[in-house]
């Protein structure tokens, strides 16, 4: 249910966009969102309300959420049995690396106490819709329109194929075919998740994933959960088969709280004759020994000190950072980066529209991998569009009216007389004036007297950008007719970097 209900909130991010369900809402049941949240600003901010509710359940009914409502959780639980996970007697041998989740938690933590966020990486509803948005969708997108166009050639089925790509063209994929960059790597970093369960079942759940330590860590003090009765005859079917192998093969009667998802498996797996496997109230919490000693504690603390140093001696490339522009409402840099997840919603969302947003790579820090980035070569910024900011899960992209939106710039466009049609060549080309779409034409023209090889005198409109009016939406850029390096291009400069989405209107 919940699997499905994530798939519609991410088919209704487009454009049209009626915002009824805010499509962002699904990514702010994440805990970590409202822990680092709290870290980053140190106050409670309620926009991250269903990851609230699901922190203040956990002490009592555990690790529900990787249970019943993580998607990535969900598509592991497909893929084993795809792959056919090995059993808990096999994968026994990678139970000693279940300390790796509080590690990646506790460095996260460091990190983001001296304002360094990288846990949107490692996030799984983020990780997850990054995915989707870069890799799944339009690959699934482009599989099934080519299918169905070919099936819509043949007699008899023709004509039904052709009614289902009617639908499918209207509920599914209204916008046109999706292109990203970054797609390999993160193709590359779901599946290597995929395939760890080869190694066991739920291999990220048990080993790596830092929201189940978080859960985990909650789940010491829990009170609901599972209970054996004195008929157990330590068959340990219950071991054999748990998702999580939280129940100890020498003695199935206990349960690691900190570990176990209530699935029921084990319940509902107990034989028939037995049933000694129910779920109810403890009269006192369960309290386990957490994997993550003081040993463990120091290591990790000493490595989060060297990646804050390296991250701090990195040079800053000047030409690269000219041309990192973000879209209209992101706050201002470093802010920025360390609110943004890099779940790529935004990026999904400008699919539909103009199509500017990319999964950006390293310029000269690492937390501008994956977070969105304009490439007006590819695409512009819809001048009637607002709607990047209306689904950002985090604020890192202001949500701001259509009419503010419109005068705020998010760079400047520049010409390169040197390839520029009209100073390059004397010739007139007037597409990028055309396309402008602010009111007063950013782009204007000065009219020169040019004499022609062959001795006469021709009128040619030289174009120029009034700054005042740029507004640095980048159709310009991707409407100039030039193959390949275009006459006129963007970067952030002028770029308006809001602290609120009410500070846009000053």
């Amino acid at each position: 249910f919940f699997l499905l209900f994530f798939i519609y909130l991410f088919l209704s991010a487009r454009y049209p966009y009626s915002g009824s369900l805010n499509s962002a809402l699904f990514l702010r049941f994440s805990p970590l969102a409202a822990v680092f949240d709290f870290i980053s600003n140190l106050h409670i901010s309620f926009i991250f309300w269903p990851a609230l509710i699901i922190i203040i359940l956990t002490p009592f009914f555990g690790r529900f959420f990787c249970g019943w409502i993580c998607p990535l959780g969900t598509t592991l639980d497909i893929t084993d049995h795809l792959v056919r996970s090995p059993d808990n007697r096999t994968a026994a041998k990678w139970e000693k690396w279940r300390y790796l989740k509080y590690a990646l938690l506790l460095g996260l933590i460091i990190l983001a106490v001296f304002g360094i966020h990288l846990w949107g990486y490692l996030d799984p509803l983020s990780l997850f819709n990054r995915t989707i948005v870069i890799v799944l969708y339009p690959f699934s997108t482009l599989f099934f329109e080519q299918l169905l166009i070919s099936l819509s050639e043949l007699p008899i089925i023709g004509d039904g194929a052709y009614s289902l790509y009617n639908v499918f063209k209207n509920v599914i994929m209204p916008e046109d075919q999706s292109f990203f960059q970054q797609l390999f790597w993160i193709a590359l970093f779901f599946f290597l998740i995929l395939s760890l369960e080869k190694l066991s079942k739920r291999f990220w759940c048990r080993n790596l994933c830092p929201l189940g330590a978080l859960l985990g860590f909650l789940s010491r003090f829990r009170i609901f959960g599972r209970k054996v009765a004195a008929s157990c005859p330590s068959c340990a079917v219950c071991h054999t088969d748990c998702k999580m192998n939280a129940i100890p093969a020498d003695n199935p009667q206990e349960t690691n709280v900190a570990e176990c998802i209530q699935c029921f498996n084990c319940a509902s797996n107990c034989p028939e004759k037995i049933s000694a496997i129910s779920y109810g109230w403890h009269k006192k919490p369960q309290q386990p020994q957490i994997d993550f000693d003081r040993r463990r504690f120091l290591q990790t603390t000493a490595a989060s000190a060297a990646v804050l140093g390296l991250m701090n001696i990195g040079l800053t490339r000047k030409n690269d950072k000219a041309f990192i522009i973000r879209p209209p409402g992101a706050i201002p840099e470093d802010d920025f980066l360390d609110r943004c997840i890099h779940c790529l919603e935004c990026v999904r969302i400008c699919s539909s529209n103009g199509g500017c947003l990319q999964a950006d790579q390293i310029h000269f820090d690492i937390r501008q991998l994956w977070s969105p980035v304009a490439l007006m070569r590819q695409g512009y910024c819809e001048y009637n569009c607002n709607l990047c900011g209306l689904i950002c899960p985090t604020e890192a992209i202001l949500p701001l009216a259509l009419e503010v939106k419109q005068k705020t710039p998010m760079g400047l466009a520049r010409f390169d007389k040197n390839a520029c049609i009209p100073y390059e060549r004397n010739e007139d080309c007037i597409v990028c004036e055309e396309h402008c779409p602010v009111a007063d034409k950013a782009i204007k023209f000065n009219l020169k007297e040019v004499r022609q090889t062959d001795g006469s005198m021709k009128t040619v409109k030289y174009p120029y950008v009034v700054r005042e009016l740029c507004i640095g939406c980048g159709i310009c850029e991707t409407k100039c007719p030039l193959p390949g390096l275009p006459g006129i291009y963007v970067t952030n400069e002028n770029q308006q970097r809001l602290t609120s989405a009410s500070a846009a209107s000053v």
